[in-house]
């Protein structure tokens, strides 16, 4: 295998606003003049599982298994929104049927997954009843329809301990998990803009600190705008980004904004809405002073995020609530990422009076080129390299 260029089709999200198609696209991107790989999307993104019949599921992965027969590695993404049903199952037995070696990515832990909960029954009554035999058929469709295919894998890539960890105690052996690093982008000077300078009406001595990508429930957004009730006027919040079209929340953009009218903050807060240009989205950024992170403790304690890796990418001050993965970076970072104290709105008021931004600048850039993303390619090429050759 020295000598031949590896072949590898991915099975992942592709053209539509999605984290995990970005974060494939920049790995294929910093691959496509490197002569050991050669990269090919399968035509099928998970986004059209949803709405296939049984008979298309089983037809996609013919299809699959055919088109293998060119290649040495099926590489699938995984986020456990992506595969209803069986999919998931079709997709890795077409890779194993095939007699070629299937690595997967993990983007979400499989503890964030319900059906990884232990099943017990809470009472003798109907409701109760009929909620632990629907949790245990959970549990079966989890068991069944995932962590049996994890276990067939070759190789299963994880940003984060926790991950791995959740992993192992499900039965998947040590050896076919590997920790990689969550790359952080390279890209060059974005154009200058005065969109938040202008809407937040900027003056000296003011600072902005800004909430990175989607809007969710889990990021905090709620406890961003608290914070400033604790912080002196010429602090300043600017939320960059809009409501996902498939939010499982559409309602969350129109209770933010309540919050906002209810605590008299108009003046104080700016919200882009969604951003489609990459471009427009890192000026935004580099208008700001600093960027906050207030995450889920649970929900972040199983997944890594690819917002924080953008902060990174533009040198920015990075704040963010102590979550497992956020403490891992924080220690790898060697303090490029503040933690607050506790998952409390006053603490991420207080690490905002107090961060010196010119140091954690200088940290973030640092940090920003250890972990740039031509050089974790190089480090996927060599995985790439290892699983084609075993």
């Amino acid at each position: 295998m020295a000598d031949k260029k590896i072949k590898i089709l991915h099975f992942s999200s592709r053209y539509e606003e999605c984290g995990v198609a970005k974060y494939l696209q920049q790995y294929i991107q910093a691959m496509a003049t490197l002569p050991e790989v050669s990269n090919e999307y399968f035509g099928t993104s998970p986004y059209q599982l949803a709405g296939m019949s049984a008979g298309d599921t089983q037809k996609m992965a013919d299809q699959l298994r055919k088109q293998l027969k060119d290649f040495d590695i099926l590489h699938v993404q995984h986020e456990f929104s992506f595969y209803p049903r069986d999919s998931f199952r079709k997709i890795i037995e077409a890779g194993k049927q095939s007699g070629k070696k299937v690595i997967i990515t993990m983007h979400i832990s499989p503890s964030m997954h319900g059906g990884s909960k232990e099943v017990r029954l809470h009472g003798l009554g109907p409701r109760s009843i009929i909620h632990f035999l629907r949790a245990k058929r959970g549990r079966h469709f989890f068991f069944r329809e995932h962590v049996e295919l994890f276990k067939l894998a070759d190789l299963i890539l994880v940003h984060n301990e926790f991950t791995a960890d959740s992993l192992k105690k499900l039965g998947v052996k040590p050896e076919r998990i590997k920790r990689i690093f969550f790359p952080v982008q390279v890209f060059g000077t974005p154009p200058k803009t005065i969109v938040i300078n202008k809407n937040l009406n900027k003056r000296v001595g003011d600072v902005v600190y800004c909430a990175v990508g989607f809007q969710h429930k889990y990021k905090g957004l709620f406890d961003a705008v608290r914070a400033l009730k604790f912080l002196p006027p010429n602090y300043k919040l600017a939320i960059l980004g809009g409501i996902k079209s498939d939010s499982d929340d559409p309602e969350f953009y129109n209770r933010l904004c309540d919050t906002i009218d209810a605590l008299g903050l108009h003046g104080r807060v700016y919200i882009s809405g969604y951003i489609q240009s990459d471009d427009e989205l890192n000026g935004l950024i580099r208008e700001c002073d600093v960027c906050i992170f207030p995450y889920d403790r649970v929900y972040y304690a199983n997944v890594s995020s690819s917002s924080l890796n953008l902060a990174f990418a533009n040198d920015m001050p990075v704040i963010g609530y102590p979550t497992n993965t956020f403490t891992e970076v924080n220690k790898m970072s060697g303090g490029a990422l503040v933690l607050c104290k506790a998952f409390a709105y006053y603490e991420l008021a207080r690490e905002l009076r107090r961060i010196d931004l010119k140091k954690q600048a200088e940290l973030s850039k640092k940090y920003a080129e250890e972990m740039a993303w031509p050089k974790q390619t190089e480090l996927l090429i060599d995985i790439y390299k290892e699983v084609a050759g075993a």
